[in-house]
């Protein structure tokens, strides 16, 4: 399935669900794909150990150096591949996905001198609890080009197994910050596995996609193998679902609590975020001489774009020797909502 949005952007968002019936083994439900200087794809696959996350990127003639993860999520091993190319690629064992549960991957990047961070997020529709689970450094300046696509790859060839995944909810953000709904996607079978000795010639007649509606609302579908599959739509096939949003309607992220303590000229933040909203991308902390932030700030910092960041330490910070300090924090998310700022005392 690939969608309508043919434009560079900074920010891919898809919603992904495996019903039970379309679970099998040894399945890659990719959900976001992308290409340019910092192509990748990114979904959830159905591995003989675990239910899994992955998001890889490509190696490009233009990288300066090799990819590297910066962050690493809980859980979350990085390790280069082959075969298809060569990149570095993150998987995670630990987190896990359920059949018949939406899940939102969302993936931005982000410049940082001339090289581009690429961020990589979940977030479970039965928990609402989201998941930071990588963020890799690319050697370019680079987006997201070209249609966001989805697929479904079997890598076994064990086809007599329908695999099934349902998409919604698609959104890619313009490098201007305007929003973008995916509205159409065209759907096709990869007919060079359809040829005899190929991969996929002994279930050339079993695939079938398009859209579907059940209590969530309408949603694409795709299914690959299984003897009972049969095809509803053309191979190639267009197909549309009528969006009215203007933007994402995730709650914007929220500071739970925060600490603040200065000892010899150094100040130390601490905070911690309510994960049921959306992740930090940005934070920024300024010091008052009052709890009610009126007046200008003793010492403000930069917004730091830090996704993983929980913890500041500034040194050398030339604050009154006896009067009180406030710190004040707020954070920034990945679709660029701020939060309520905090103010806390700064204990000496």
């Amino acid at each position: 399935m690939v969608f309508d949005d043919n434009f560079p952007g900074d920010i891919i968002i898809n919603e992904v669900r495996v019903p039970k019936a379309g679970e099998a083994t040894y399945t890659y439900y990719e959900t976001l794909g992308w290409r340019g200087k910092g192509a990748g794809y990114a979904g959830i696959q159905a591995h003989p150990k675990a239910h899994l996350f992955i998001f890889s990127i490509w190696d490009h003639k233009e990288h300066k150096a090799p990819i590297k993860a910066v962050h690493h999520g809980p859980g979350t091993e990085t390790v280069g591949f082959g075969g298809e190319g060569t990149g570095l690629k993150s998987w995670n064992f630990k987190l896990g996905w359920k059949t018949d549960v939406w899940y939102t991957l969302v993936a931005r990047n982000w410049q940082i001198d001339d090289h581009t961070h690429y961020g990589f997020w979940s977030r479970a529709g039965d928990t609402k609890r989201w998941t930071h689970l990588v963020t890799m450094d690319v050697a370019a300046k680079a987006n997201f080009e070209g249609r966001t696509d989805a697929f479904i790859e079997d890598w076994l060839n064990t086809g007599i197994k329908p695999r099934t995944t349902h998409l919604r909810g698609g959104w890619k953000r313009k490098l201007d910050g305007s929003w973008f709904a995916f509205g159409k996607g065209r759907y096709s079978v990869n007919y060079w596995d359809l040829d005899p000795g190929k991969r996929s010639f002994n279930f050339r007649t079993n695939w079938d996609g398009g859209v579907a509606e059940d209590k969530s609302g309408k949603f694409y579908y795709m299914v690959a193998g299984g003897k009972q599959t049969k095809p509803t739509s053309k191979n190639p096939s267009q197909h549309a679902i009528v969006r009215d949003e203007k933007k994402p309607g995730f709650d914007r992220i929220k500071i739970k609590s925060a600490a603040a303590t200065l000892a010899n000229n150094e100040l130390t933040v601490s905070w911690k975020l309510d994960d049921t909203t959306t992740p930090q991308f940005a934070y920024q902390i300024e010091v008052l001489n009052n709890r009610d932030a009126k007046g200008k700030p003793l010492w403000s910092g930069p917004i730091d774009k830090i996704a993983h960041a929980r913890k500041a330490t500034i040194k050398d910070i030339d604050l009154p020797a006896k009067s009180k300090c406030f710190v004040q924090i707020r954070c920034t998310d990945i679709l660029d909502q701020q939060s309520a700022s905090l103010v806390v005392e700064a204990t000496r």
